[in-house]
C-alpha cells in the first residue's frame, strides 16, 4: 500500500473523533430505522457507503485537477505549499486562522443533521444511501484536509483511491457508535482527538516529500511532467 494511501486511512481513523461529533447524531437516527441490531447496522453500512461514494467522487475531481497541475509543471510546488500550510497550521494555528477548517458554520451543520435525522427515520434503503451521499457533502474540515492529499495524486484514479481509503478509515468509529456508546460517553473520543494532529502532521510531511521528487517509491516518486521545487532552486529557472 502506498504511503499516501496508508496516511489517508490513518487520517480517517484518527479523525474519527471529529466524525462522531459531526455524524454521530445521524448514525443514531439511522439506528431508529429498525428495532433490531441487524436492521440498524445495515442502515449504517448503507449510509457510510453513500458518504464514502461522495468522497471518492470528490477525490477523483481533486486528483484530475492535480493531474492538470502536474501537466502545467506546478503540482510539485502546490504539494509542498499545501504541506507547509498544514504543518504551519498545526504549529502556529493563530497565524493561520483561515486554515482552521474545522470552524465551519455550526448552525448550518446542526440544522442539516436535524433534517437528515427526520428523513432517516422514515427512509428506505435507497433513501438512506442517498441521505448518506448528502451527508458526505456537509462542510467538514477533515474532508477538506483529505482532499489536499487527493490533489497531490497522479490523476483521478489515484485521487479517488486516496479518498476511498480516507472514507474507510472513518467507518470503525461510526459503526461502533451503533454497537456501543463508548465513543460518545467515554474518553476514547478525547484520546483520538489528541493523537489526530500526528496524522495531520504526517500528511503534511508526505505532501512536502511528494513535491520534492526525491525518487523514493510510494513516498516521493518522480513526477516526470512536474517541475520540482528543488530543481528550480538549483537551475535558477
Amino acid at each position: 500500500m502506498e504511503g499516501m494511501f496508508l496516511t489517508a486511512f490513518v487520517l480517517g481513523l484518527l479523525g474519527s473523533a471529529h466524525c462522531v461529533g459531526m455524524c454521530g447524531p445521524l448514525v443514531l437516527a439511522v439506528s431508529a430505522r429498525g428495532a433490531g441490531l441487524a436492521a440498524g447496522s445495515v442502515g449504517i453500512l448503507v449510509m457510510n457507503a453513500g458518504r464514502t461514494l461522495v468522497y471518492v467522487l470528490l477525490g477523483a475531481g481533486a486528483g484530475l485537477f492535480g493531474r492538470g497541475l502536474q501537466l502545467a509543471g506546478v503540482q510539485s510546488t502546490v504539494s509542498v505549499a499545501l504541506g507547509c500550510i498544514i504543518l504551519l497550521g498545526l504549529i502556529a494555528p493563530k497565524l493561520l486562522p483561515m486554515a482552521r477548517f474545522a470552524n465551519m458554520p455550526a448552525s448550518f451543520v446542526v440544522k442539516a443533521q436535524r433534517v437528515f435525522g427526520k428523513r432517516f427515520r422514515r427512509s428506505s434503503v435507497e433513501g438512506t444511501f442517498f441521505m448518506g451521499m448528502l451527508n458526505g457533502l456537509l462542510p467538514c474540515g477533515l474532508v477538506y484536509l483529505a482532499l489536499t492529499g487527493s490533489l497531490a495524486q497522479d490523476g483521478y484514479v489515484q485521487g479517488a483511491l486516496f479518498m476511498a481509503f480516507f472514507g474507510l478509515g472513518t467507518w470503525p468509529a461510526l459503526i461502533a457508535v451503533r454497537l456501543s456508546d463508548v465513543l460518545v460517553r467515554g474518553n476514547v473520543r478525547e484520546k483520538l482527538r489528541r493523537v489526530a494532529p500526528y496524522a495531520y502532521a504526517a500528511m503534511g510531511v508526505l505532501l512536502i516529500l511528494r513535491g520534492m521528487d526525491l525518487g523514493v517509491p510510494y513516498i516521493s516518486p518522480d513526477l516526470p511532467a512536474a517541475n520540482s521545487p528543488l530543481d528550480t532552486c538549483v537551475t535558477g529557472g
